[in-house]
C-alpha cells in the first residue's frame, strides 16, 4: 500500500510538527508501507527529488527563502501565499498520476488540506486529514481587535471544512479530538494518533550522553522559543531558586520569535545558558547537559488542546520531567508518578516546585525516571502509531472505494 503524505512544514527542525511528521513517515515505512511525501511552497528544498531516511520528498519550490517561522506575516503576504494553493494543487495532481498512491494523507494546515480533498475526490482516493492544534487560536493571551478575531473565526471554518469532508480526521490527544465532536465533526471518523517517539532511536543515542562523576541537578528547556512557552517565567524561577542553590544551571535550547528576549534575560546570571537551536540529530547533547526539563507553559486554548513531544524525548532520555499543569501536559504526566507538575503561570509554584525536585532524595527520583520510561515505552512509541495508521488505511481502503 502506498500512502502520498501531503505536508505543510517537513524539514526535520526543532520544531515538534516537523519533527512529528518525519517520525511518522519512517515507522510506517518501518511497518511495510510505501511512504512519499509533497512538501508545501513554504520550505526550502535543493532539487526537486530529495531523500531523508530513505523516504522520497517532492519539493514544490527551491531555494525557497520564505520559509515557516512562527513570526507574524502581513496581510498582504498572506493573501499572496493563499493564491499559491492553485499552482500547489497542480503539482500534488502530477505526483499522484506518478506515483499513483492508495491514500492520501494530508497534514494540517487547510493549505494542504483542500487539495487533498479535491484530488481525492477526482481520482477516487481516500483523505485522511492530520489535526495537530488549534493553531490559528491566539497564542499569547493579548486581546484581540474584531479583525483578528475575524480572521480567527474564518480560519477555523475552513479547518472545519477539510475535517468534514475528509474520510479520516487523526486528533493528537483526546482533548482536541472532545473540541472536535463539540464543532459537530463526527465522532466516528476522528482517531486519536498521540505523539510519540522513537524509543529505538533514543536508546542507541543515550549511549552518547556524558558520565557525571557526582549529583548533579541542572535545569533545562528544549523546543520553540514562543510566548506561550513560559520562558520568561522559568528564568525568573530559576533566579530566585539559584541564590539558594549556587550549583545548578540552566540551559535552553531552541529558536523562534521569542529568541532575542531569551538570549537577553539568560545573560542576568551566570549560571543560565542560552544554547540556541540544535538539530534533532543532536538532541542527546542538549540531554547530556540537563538532568531535569522543564516545560512551563502557560494556559490558554491551544495549550490545552495539544500534548507536547518533549516531555516524551525527556521521559526516553531517563530525565526528571516538572510541566505545568495545561491539559496537553496533564494528558502525559501523572504527577509524582512519571513526573512533576506545578499550577501554570504560576512562578512561585513552579520554584517550590523546582526546590522540592532538587531536593528529593535519589531512591524517589530514580523510581520517578522509571516509571517515566516505561510509560513510553509501554504507551508512546512511533512504532505502535504505524501499526494503528496501518489498520486504518487498510480500512479505508477496504470498505470506502
Amino acid at each position: 500500500m502506498k500512502v502520498l503524505h501531503i505536508l505543510y512544514q517537513s524539514l526535520p527542525q526543532v520544531s515538534g510538527s516537523s519533527i512529528r511528521s518525519r517520525d511518522i513517515l519512517m515507522s510506517q515505512k518501518e511497518v511495510g508501507l510505501e511512504v512519499v511525501a509533497i512538501s508545501s511552497p513554504f520550505q526550502i528544498g535543493s532539487k526537486f527529488i530529495e531523500y531523508f531516511n530513505d523516504i522520497k520528498y517532492y519539493r514544490t519550490k527551491i531555494n525557497n527563502i520564505d520559509s515557516i517561522s512562527d513570526s507574524r506575516k502581513s496581510l498582504f503576504k498572506r493573501i499572496l501565499r493563499l493564491f499559491q494553493i492553485v499552482s500547489f494543487t497542480k503539482k500534488i495532481k502530477k505526483i499522484i498520476l506518478l506515483e499513483k498512491p492508495d491514500v492520501l494523507h494530508a497534514h494540517a494546515m487547510f493549505f494542504c488540506g483542500l487539495p487533498a480533498l479535491y484530488l481525492g475526490k477526482n481520482f477516487n482516493i481516500p483523505v485522511v486529514y492530520e489535526v495537530r492544534s488549534l493553531w490559528m487560536l491566539a497564542k499569547d493571551g493579548k486581546r484581540q481587535n474584531w479583525f483578528s478575531k475575524l480572521i480567527e473565526k474564518q480560519i477555523l471554518g475552513i479547518e472545519l471544512f477539510v475535517m468534514r469532508r475528509s474520510d479520516i480526521v487523526v486528533a493528537i490527544n483526546e482533548n482536541l479530538k472532545l473540541f472536535l465532536i463539540e464543532c459537530n465533526i463526527s465522532e466516528e471518523k476522528i482517531k486519536v494518533v498521540g505523539n510519540a517517539v522513537n524509543t529505538t532511536l533514543i536508546d542507541s543515542l543515550k549511549n552518547k550522553l556524558k558520565k557525571k562523576a557526582k549529583r548533579e541537578l541542572n535545569f533545562g528547556y528544549v523546543g520553540t522559543l514562543t510566548s506561550y512557552e513560559g520562558l520568561e517565567l522559568l528564568i525568573n524561577a530559576f533566579f530566585s531558586f539559584n541564590k539558594n542553590f549556587t550549583n545548578s544551571q540552566l540551559f535552553i535550547y531552541g529558536k523562534g520569535i521569542e529568541e532575542n528576549k531569551i538570549m537577553e534575560l539568560s545573560k542576568t546570571n551566570k549560571n543560565i545558558h542560552f544554547c540556541g537551536p540544535i538539530k534533532p540529530n543532536h538532541v542527546y547533547q542538549a540531554f547530556s547537559n540537563i538532568d531535569i526539563i522543564v516545560n512551563p507553559r502557560y494556559k490558554n486554548k491551544l495549550t490545552n488542546s495539544v500534548t507536547p513531544l518533549k516531555p516524551l524525548e525527556a521521559l526516553a532520555y531517563s530525565k526528571i520531567f516538572i510541566g505545568s499543569d495545561v491539559g496537553g501536559i496533564k494528558e502525559l504526566i501523572k504527577d509524582n508518578v512519571n513526573g512533576f507538575l506545578f499550577e501554570a503561570g504560576n512562578q512561585k509554584s513552579l520554584e517550590n516546585l523546582m526546590i522540592k525536585v532538587y531536593e528529593s532524595d535519589e531512591q524517589l527520583l530514580k523510581k520517578v525516571r522509571t516509571e517515566g520510561l516505561q510509560y513510553v515505552r509501554n504507551n508512546k512509541s512511533w512504532l505502535q502509531n504505524a501499526i494503528k495508521y496501518k489498520k486504518e488505511y487498510e480500512h479505508l481502503c477496504e470498505t470506502s472505494y
